[in-house]
């Protein structure tokens, strides 16, 4: 029987690719056509700032502000609440956010740089699962393009507005080319490591379910490649130390429970077992699963096996599996629908290994894209968010309050109550109170009980500065990147000796 994930070829059926779609001059131009397709919604235009979006619109609006200002990496982002400030980028991954910048520098505004990425996400999944297909299927164009127009890929975009998230299921096929070439013994741990890490500096929930639902499992099954595939792992996790270890570190400065303060950000509210049919995201969420399913099936029965790959990762988030969302890690996620990208990058690549001969086939996987057509115009996006609002206030979300400001069992509070108690600041006798937020990257000074703002003697003079985890994390950084660097310009020698350089490395690193 054959098993998922054998990576010597993709291309079962004993024909040969369609030699059109192999060249790169026609997939590229048509991939980069339906990316401006989908992202302008095939006339409907862009999206509105809504859902997520808008959020991701202050954070862009911040970021891009401190990189012109010369602050490399940006962190606290000062306009957040009125002033007050948010460790925004002290937990959350940056790397979309560059992206953002990188288009505003453009001379975009940051609403249309926000659509840019989008678009260059749209783009580069395509692109990627192009090249993953290329020469081992015999679809690969096809393939790719379904990749880009998947239901959950344009759900995401219509109308949760996720930025980070879309843009590292852009890297999903990336990280599937450097995993193949170590299976191949071509090489791959450096591309592994540099896409898991950017994976992770994008968008940490995405980055841990592609750890148990595509690394784990293609590994296992080349487990005579682990020598390879457990460094490229590690270096990809301490590539991205700079982001990760002061996440972890600085944790308890923020309010990290309002993450979950609703029911639906919960994972256990996501099974299908117990159904929540009025909610529309519910609803979708299982209307694209079964879609997959059901596209998945026929090729599934006839051991296609990234099709029964696209149906297990279904079966996994759809929580017939008891407890698997209540593992540690795993139940914080929040949505286990976020390993769907996993499932629909398998089922592209099942349609890319339909024989020619086939091509009835191809049929079912038109079930999903019904589905995309649905979800593209959105069910919210006209309840857009005010720019000239978000620009005089910069309204934050709860989770980067610091523990206290939201009290107990609440799960929402307008602006203003958080504003009214704070500004002006209380008067502290001996002290300075600022009118901003107490967080450890000030140099000097503590929380004030009552109002956790920044509270100082007069002699002393706050500014942001890294703390140790931001130190320690950007040193393991550094030489990971050092590390990765020597070994490829000067590979070692011997089957056991990549291994131990990268493990001498790793151990000079902590």
């Amino acid at each position: 029987m054959r098993v998922p994930f054998r990576s010597s070829s993709l291309n079962t059926s004993g024909k040969g690719p369609v030699a059109w779609q192999q060249r790169a001059w026609i997939a590229y131009p048509l991939l980069l056509a339906l990316a401006l397709l989908l992202v302008f919604r095939f006339g409907l235009g862009a999206t509105g700032l809504h859902n997520s979006l808008a959020i991701y619109w202050v954070w862009a609006d911040q970021f891009t502000a401190e990189l012109a200002r010369g602050v490399v990496y940006p962190r606290w982002m000062p306009a957040s609440d009125a002033g007050l400030g948010t460790p925004v980028f002290y937990f959350y991954p940056p790397l979309a956010f560059y992206l953002t910048a990188g288009f505003a520098g453009l001379g975009l505004s940051t609403a249309a740089s926000l659509t840019a990425v989008f678009g260059a996400a749209f783009a580069l999944s395509g692109i990627g699962c192009w090249h993953w297909l290329k020469d081992r299927s015999e679809h690969p164009l096809l393939g790719g393009a379904f990749f880009m127009a998947a239901p959950y890929h344009l759900f995401n975009y219509s109308e949760r507005g996720a930025l980070a998230e879309s843009v590292a299921i852009a890297l999903i096929p990336f990280l599937a080319i450097g995993l193949r070439m170590i299976a191949d013994r071509r090489g791959g741990v450096a591309l592994t490591a540099l896409v898991y890490a950017g994976m992770i500096a994008t968008h940490l929930p995405l980055a841990l379910l592609v750890s148990l639902f595509l690394i784990a499992p293609y590994a296992l099954i080349h487990r005579d490649r682990l020598r390879d595939f457990v460094p490229a792992a590690a270096c990809g996790i301490g590539l991205a130390a700079i982001y990760l270890l002061p996440a972890l570190a600085l944790a308890k400065f923020h309010d990290a429970a309002q993450l979950y303060r609703l029911p639906s950000f919960r994972t256990d509210y996501w099974s299908i077992l117990n159904p929540h049919w009025g909610d529309v995201t519910f609803t979708v969420m299982f209307l694209i699963a079964g879609a997959i399913i059901a596209a998945a099936a026929i090729p599934a029965l006839r051991r296609e096996r990234w099709a029964v790959y696209a149906v297990a990762v279904v079966v996994a988030v759809s929580g017939i599996i008891p407890l698997i969302w209540s593992l540690p890690l795993l139940r914080d996620v929040q949505f286990p629908y976020r390993a769907l990208p996993v499932a629909e990058f398998a089922l592209a690549t099942a349609l890319a290994r339909v024989p020619r001969k086939r091509a009835i086939a191809l049929i079912p996987f038109a079930l999903p894209l019904l589905v995309s057509a649905m979800v593209l115009p959105g069910f919210y996006s006209r309840m857009t968010e005010d720019v000239e609002r978000l620009s005089a206030v910069h309204a934050d979300v709860y989770e980067y309050l610091p523990k206290g400001v939201m009290k107990a069992g609440q799960t929402s509070a307008r602006l203003n109550e958080i504003l009214r108690p704070r500004i002006p600041p209380p008067h502290v006798a001996g002290n300075v109170v600022e009118q901003h937020f107490y967080f450890p990257a000030w140099s000097c000074g503590t929380a004030e009980p009552q109002t956790q703002l920044l509270m100082h003697e007069p002699s002393c003079s706050p500014r942001i500065v890294w703390t140790w985890a931001e130190k320690l994390g950007a040193a393991i950084s550094l030489l990971t990147a050092l590390a990765l660097v020597a070994m490829s310009v000067a590979p070692p020698k011997g089957p056991l000796a990549f291994r131990r350089k990268l493990l001498a490395s790793l151990a000079a690193a902590g």
